[in-house]
């Protein structure tokens, strides 16, 4: 996950002198990752602060929205073609010069100023609207009205970029999912201490107890679900005013990616941003019975969100409710009843910690994720409840005028538990494999915020409630010595001794066989989802109570463990059906069988499609099919029978022009085509022929290991037979008895069918080219006749077969 960070912000919490670049080079070495750098000045170059001293009529009557403004830029005072509403004489307006970039109106992208004439009066430069240099949200103006900046204190001439303080630069930085600390301004400003060796100066904030003299307002809050909330802590506070933010504020949030509301919005995701503790306010005069109550959902219940949508809630997910009902899905959002709006006085500051998992079901179940939730689903400690309250309060007492007007409301249903490990600083010396200094570890772990005591072979280390969910034990505590040390530092040896040999995996070989075969055979490779919906599985023919189901989907999309890759190859079939109209394709990957009591059974299959208009299903089916019989010998796999009989049970395979794949007896797959129906639920149009079989029985049925056979020293003798035999003979049967009567075969090919004229109704012939041949001498014609003779008397006994003339 990244944040994006305002290093001007890290640097107020800890005491810094490098510049933003070796900021970002030093602590990527040894912590986050800083992924970009965006320096936010340049943004504004060539733009100053101007003041405005006259605001007269255009020159030309007949230009009634234009006025020509007098504006000291500091070094002298300019004219500018103006159409802005609000010019005031005394006014203190964004110039941009020559040079600066601007959008128009705030529309499309940059173009950079050059002197102009403007209804026939020059102008070097503009006034700009918010709109125009990308300060919209912080100052949101209405049409043709300029930027404000009467507030600034900065003279005329000063660098835009230096008036409103954006001489700064944003990283965007990323944080490994273990590090939720980090994801905060605090918690980078604690890593670039310890990194950097800069002195760290963040102190926790305590919320300011009630004057005596002052009556609590009435706020209650408990717990119902303490295994989905582990601490609760509120308290109101009165005189607010929630207008606008000071521009300190809104800038901070913006270069953050989020965008200003109003001050007391802003201040609970200021706090977020610089403690990585999510906050919510509730306007006080909205919460029923002035009670506040973390509890799961009730049947029925309903909440519309702060995003306008309502959403139906269920048993389990944890809401905060009030004396009538939920105001705020625990965690992910609040409650626009409750919300603060401009009118609100008083308001309760929610600060509380939820369990991550909960948090991650509610939020994926209802499609609604917020940066809160994206916080709470890592998991954050239950301590820092107090150091955000505390610090909200204080930037509402400073920007919002609040007073505290309530006890701090704290519920917690487990004790804080400190966490310690015994620490052998020899033995972090022996992991990392580099001589460390003793003192320099402890200065290490202590420059983190652990505590360390103890002087002997084993020190104790506390470890700091921000980290709780992330050091599980020693070797974590070393691993923190080792990156803050630098990875870098250590020196590189090379290796000695013998290379290590991975060993081959089996299954993995006969899978990296298959792909190469395949995408050798001119095949484009697929790679779909393990997961898919009912939908698919019903249109394929396939009962979705047959497939595992998963508990928590991320949509109905994928829904299923898929049990068979066709559905999904046709699925990509049907939406490339439109750009190709015929194409190869295939897939090789796992299919989930579910077993009762236990995890499901993974094979590995193999699917491998050729699809086209209808006129091509002849040809179709016979490439699939000759695939097949290219595929077996390059695995060592013997002669593949095919036998229509079990497909008339599967509604997936067209019944007629489709048959079961045996090798050696034993079932493996099946060659054929998708039935019609099954194209039609799918929308293909075309025709699809299939080749398809599970890798792991294949594997079973081949011959591990390979030998040399030498080329022939004899030549073979080469003779084609033609017999008529039962029109529905199928062609396998046929080989069958061919390779049985013969000895002397090597091997067999088919050279044609015909049932015209002059073959008997019912019949059929059936050419082949038939190879014999010894490996110790060249075969007599006696014998070649021999063996032909065998192989008709053996089709004329077991199949009926008579020699065509």
């Amino acid at each position: 996950m990244n944040i994006l960070a305002s290093y001007n912000w890290i640097k107020e919490h800890v005491a810094l002198k490098e510049s933003a670049e070796d900021f970002a080079r030093e602590v990527s070495l040894c912590g986050p990752g800083v992924e970009r750098l965006y320096p936010q000045a340049p943004l504004y170059e060539h733009m100053v602060v101007g003041q405005i001293v006259s605001v007269n009529a255009h020159p030309n009557p007949k230009v009634t929205k234009l006025r020509i403004a007098t504006v000291d830029v500091g070094s002298e005072k300019m004219d500018f073609v103006c159409g802005g509403s609000n010019l005031e004489p005394g006014m203190k307006v964004a110039v941009a010069l020559i040079g600066a970039q601007v959008k128009w109106h705030g529309q499309g992208e940059p173009i950079t100023l050059q002197e102009a004439e403007i209804q026939g009066v020059k102008s070097r430069g503009m006034i700009c609207g918010a709109n125009e240099i990308g300060l919209a949200e912080a100052f949101p103006h209405a049409e043709r009205e300029i930027l404000d900046l009467t507030w600034c204190k900065a003279k005329p001439g000063t660098a835009l970029a230096k008036a409103l303080d954006l001489e700064d630069t944003v990283m965007d930085i990323e944080v490994t999912t273990n590090r939720p600390d980090a994801f905060s301004m605090i918690g980078l400003a604690r890593e670039a201490s310890a990194i950097l060796g800069g002195k760290f100066l963040f102190k926790e904030g305590v919320v300011p107890s009630l004057a005596k003299s002052v009556k609590p307002m009435l706020l209650s809050t408990k717990i119902s679900a303490s295994k989905l909330c582990t601490r609760y802590q509120a308290v109101v506070m009165t005189g607010i005013c929630a207008d606008q933010s000071p521009w300190w504020v809104k800038k901070r949030l913006i270069m953050s990616g989020i965008r200003p509301i109003n001050a007391v919005v802003d201040i609970t995701n200021y706090v977020m941003l610089e403690l990585g503790q999510p906050m919510h306010a509730f306007d006080y005069d909205k919460i029923a019975g002035h009670s506040l109550a973390a509890r799961e959902a009730r049947e029925g219940e309903k909440l519309k969100a702060l995003d306008g949508k309502t959403y139906d809630l269920k048993p389990g997910q944890l809401v905060i409710a009030d004396a009538n009902g939920p105001v705020a899905i625990a965690g992910v959002m609040g409650g626009e009843d409750s919300g603060v709006t401009d009118k609100t006085t008083t308001i309760i500051f929610e600060s509380a910690t939820f369990n991550e998992v909960s948090v991650r079901r509610t939020a994926r179940a209802l499609n609604l994720h917020s940066d809160s939730s994206l916080r709470y689903e890592k998991g954050l400690p239950e301590d820092l409840t107090a150091a955000a309250l505390a610090r909200a309060v204080e930037l509402c007492q400073k920007i919002a005028c609040g007073k505290v007007a309530s006890t701090v409301q704290d519920v917690r249903p487990a004790p804080a538990r400190k966490v310690k490990y015994a620490f052998r600083p020899a033995k972090a010396e022996a992991l990392i494999g580099v001589a460390i200094p003793r003192a320099e570890m402890l200065s290490i772990l202590k420059s983190l915020g652990f505590g360390v005591s103890g002087t002997g072979k084993s020190v104790n280390v506390t470890v700091p409630y921000w980290r709780a969910h992330d050091i599980e034990g020693e070797r974590d505590l070393i691993e923190e010595i080792a990156r803050v040390h630098g990875y870098h530092n250590l020196p590189s040896v090379m290796p000695v001794g013998e290379i290590p040999v991975r060993p081959v995996d089996a299954m993995i070989a006969a899978e990296d066989h298959a792909k190469h075969f395949f995408r050798a055979a001119g095949f484009t490779e697929l790679v779909t989802y393990s997961m898919t919906s009912a939908d698919t599985l019903a249109k394929a023919g396939r009962d979705p109570k047959d497939c595992l189901r998963i508990n928590n989907p991320l949509s109905s999309d994928f829904e299923f463990m898929r049990r068979n890759l066709i559905p999904g190859v046709l699925e990509i079939i049907k939406q490339n059906e439109g750009l190709f109209p015929s194409a190869r394709v295939f897939e090789v990957s796992r299919v989930y069988i579910p077993r009762t009591g236990d995890l499901p059974q993974e094979r590995t299959r193999v699917v491998a499609a050729v699809y086209g208009p209808q006129s091509e299903g002849a040809a179709l089916l016979a490439e699939a099919k000759g695939l097949l019989e290219a595929y077996c010998p390059t695995v060592g796999a013997g002669f593949a029978e095919l036998d229509r009989a079990p497909i008339a049970e599967r509604p997936l395979w067209h019944p007629g022009r489709s048959a079961e794949i045996n090798i050696a007896g034993s079932a493996v797959g099946v060659l054929g085509e998708i039935h019609p129906l099954v194209l039609k639920k799918f929308g293909i149009d075309g025709r699809v022929a299939v080749l398809s079989f599970d890798l792991t029985s294949l594997k079973e049925q081949c011959h591990v290991s390979r030998q040399y056979v030498p080329v022939p020293l004899f030549p073979a003798s080469k003779r084609d037979i033609a017999v008529v035999v039962d029109k529905r003979l199928e062609y396998a049967a046929l080989v069958r008895e061919v390779r049985a009567a013969a000895h002397a075969l090597g091997s067999v090919e088919f050279l044609s069918a015909y049932d015209g004229k002059g073959i008997p109704d019912g019949k059929k012939s059936v050419a082949l080219h038939l190879e014999f041949s010894a490996a110790d001498r060249t075969l007599t014609s006696e014998e070649v006749e021999g063996e032909v003779a065998a192989v008709f008397g053996a089709l004329k006994e077991k199949l009926g077969a008579e020699a065509r003339a």
